[in-house]
């Protein structure tokens, strides 16, 4: 019996030091949800079809998603990149939430990336660091015309004395 908890421990270890453990453990949640979502649909439970509602979507570019459905693309594109499938099996399976399915060039243009252009956009990386690298992009063209020193995020000696002179306006005000 001491052999056995041995072995299994020396396994356990292995599998850490590997990395293995991890995909191990999130094909088994998945395989187990799976399970669950099949038991509980043999139980002869209705689906609600309002549930279908935001995630079914024509593949046509000119319809929008809302907030949360294109939140949700963004997170099931990087599990993708990442190639987590367990991951978002189980992600899926905990909301409810039917994928549109959407490439990611459909994707950006949800949130009105032009994919033509090289510059905006990478089949390299997922589409949510795409959007970061734009708004970091967006950030960086703000602050240098607000007068932002970059290394140092300070603000310029013009941009000081209006702030200075608003405080004061402010103090005699209140």
């Amino acid at each position: 019996m001491d052999e056995d908890l041995e072995f299994r421990d020396m396994v356990l270890k292995k599998m850490e030091e590997s990395g293995s453990l991890l995909g191990v453990k999130a094909n088994l949640r998945a395989l187990l949800y799976d399970i669950i979502e099949n038991e509980h649909s043999a139980t002869g439970d209705v689906n609600d079809e309002s549930d279908l509602s935001s995630s079914t979507f024509e593949k046509d570019s000119e319809n929008q998603l809302d907030g949360k459905s294109l939140a949700f693309e963004l997170m099931l594109d990087t599990l993708n990149s990442l190639n987590l499938q367990y991951t978002k099996k189980i992600l899926l399976a905990e909301t409810g939430y039917r994928s549109a399915n959407l490439s990611r060039e459909q994707l950006m243009r949800q949130f009105g990336i032009d994919v033509q252009q090289p510059t905006a956009f990478s089949f390299d990386q997922p589409a949510l660091m795409t959007l970061i690298n734009k708004v970091r992009d967006e950030i960086g063209e703000n602050s240098s015309e607000l007068g932002i020193v970059s290394g140092s995020k300070q603000l310029s000696a013009t941009a000081t004395e209006d702030i200075q002179i608003s405080a004061q306006n402010d103090a005699i005000d209140g």
